[in-house]
């Protein structure tokens, strides 16, 4: 089975310009989905991931 991944920024910088806040610069990685949804479930709850979610 093929591995999926997010690629998501793992460091960014912003600025504001015009009060609006602006990415200048950003350092991307390609993340597990797997290890993602583990963190997810981990950090905020399996009830705040699921709730009203049946199989």
């Amino acid at each position: 089975m093929e591995e999926k991944t997010c690629r998501i920024p793992v460091q960014a910088t912003y600025e504001i310009q015009d009060g609006q806040a602006v990415l200048v610069s950003a350092q991307y990685e390609d993340i597990p989905a797997d290890l993602i949804a583990r963190f997810l479930i981990e950090k905020c709850g399996r009830d705040a991931i699921f709730k009203g979610v049946s199989d």
